[in-house]
């Protein structure tokens, strides 16, 4: 398996690839190739071009939730000759909102269903026999207890949205498990549970994405890197939402490398 960033906040000296806000992976695995989150604009087309990707070859489009900084790249995804598949939550391309900014998706559902095979599911979903879409995120760690940011407008109401549409990839390559992330609103420590209990091990290898760790006391950042230390074997990448203080407390804790746009990784 085969992960090339295509858009995260962090760039890399004398590599001269764009970032921005968001996160986007190209993922090439099991004669799948996955694009994971699209970014917060075109930019991962651009940098997909730079790296001679041909996103044209995707195969399926995984929407790790409905926030714009992983959606808004899906109105400049090339119309191809063929409809490929679109993963997500149910709840992923519904409105959104932060008072009266908009800030879900630019595609809803009755959109996604004309332009893709739209696939919507709270239940984990294999896209083959060693890639799984993990679904709704059970909460086991009340540490990491859900707490609603934005509205949502869900049957024609406005409520709280407490991001039920989090989810995540998991996918069994030679090394072990590893789990890809859009921002873990439902809990990094969460998330690596349900890719434990679908696969059945008890470990996963790495993590890679967005951990969503920003301006946390050093005692949930203790809580999570304990979870982590007893529940990954190798690497993990902490990206996008993942702040400065983070990183360098993971990094002491766990053998964690850097993600940057144009990194590529592969768990052979």
């Amino acid at each position: 398996m085969k992960l090339t960033v295509l858009v995260d906040n962090n760039t890399f000296s004398d590599n001269h690839f764009y970032g921005e806000p968001g996160l986007s992976y190209f993922i090439e695995t099991n004669n799948q190739n996955i694009l994971f989150d699209l970014g917060f604009s075109d930019l991962y087309l651009k940098n997909a071009k730079k790296l001679n990707i041909d996103l044209a070859k995707t195969n399926t489009i995984i929407l790790s939730h409905g926030h714009n900084d992983h959606t808004q790249g899906l109105k400049f995804f090339p119309t191809l000759a063929k409809k490929i598949n679109l993963i997500t939550h149910p709840d992923c391309l519904l409105a959104k909102y932060m008072g009266n900014e908009y800030i879900g998706s630019p595609v809803l559902k009755n959109q996604a269903r004309n332009r893709f095979n739209y696939f919507e599911t709270k239940q984990p979903y294999f896209i083959n026999s060693k890639t799984v879409f993990l679904g709704e995120i059970k909460e086991k760690y009340h540490f990491e207890a859900r707490k609603p940011i934005g509205i949502i407008i869900k049957n024609k109401k406005k409520q709280g949205d407490l991001l039920l549409d989090d989810s995540a990839l998991a996918i069994k390559t030679k090394k072990g498990v590893v789990v890809i992330t859009g921002c873990s609103h439902s809990g990094i420590c969460n998330i690596i549970n349900q890719a434990r209990e679908v696969f059945k091990i008890k470990k996963v290898y790495s993590v890679i994405g967005g951990f969503h760790l920003r301006q946390e006391g050093k005692s949930k950042l203790k809580k999570v890197a304990e979870v982590l230390k007893d529940n990954v074997s190798g690497i993990i990448y902490p990206a996008h939402c993942s702040d400065f203080e983070a990183k360098c407390y993971l990094s002491k804790q766990l053998k964690t490398k850097p993600v940057f746009v144009g990194r590529e990784i592969s768990f052979n």
